[in-house]
């Protein structure tokens, strides 16, 4: 997540509680947030405001996140690259972690992931493909 990203996500915070927000408000939830994807923050805080009444924190909003990236890798089962990534240990290893995370962030679903280990396609490419698709979304 970038700063502006986390103005972003205290913009829509204030749309639910009115807080005021300023330049030191945003730069300090990011540094809290910064792990995190802008669409995973603001899914967090809908989240959060559509089933509780507490007063909204940095804590909830990584706590929603966590538990849903546990979810989502819980899901998947084993993660591992698919034949094509698997040239040596050093690019199965980047591949694997690459893939864990984007499992993760919800940017690679479950049945993009079982697409992905069915295909030839390097994760790079199929990655690729798959942000060309959404910016064509």
């Amino acid at each position: 997540m970038r700063l502006t990203e986390a103005g972003e996500v205290l913009e829509l915070i204030s749309t639910y509680d009115n807080r005021r927000v300023t330049a030191e408000v945003s730069t300090a939830w990011y540094d809290l947030l910064n792990p995190y994807t802008l669409a995973e923050a603001k899914h967090a805080v809908k989240k959060h405001f559509y089933e509780s009444t507490d007063y909204l924190m940095p804590a909830h909003i990584v706590k929603i996140i966590k538990t849903e990236r546990k979810a989502r890798l819980a899901r998947v089962g084993t993660i591992a690259p698919g034949r094509a990534d698997m040239v040596d240990a050093g690019a199965e290893l980047r591949t694997t972690k690459e893939l864990s995370k984007a499992v993760a962030s919800g940017e690679l679903t479950l049945e993009q992931y079982e697409d992905y280990q069915r295909g030839e396609t390097p994760w790079a490419d199929y990655r690729r493909g798959i942000l060309a698709l959404r910016g064509a979304a």
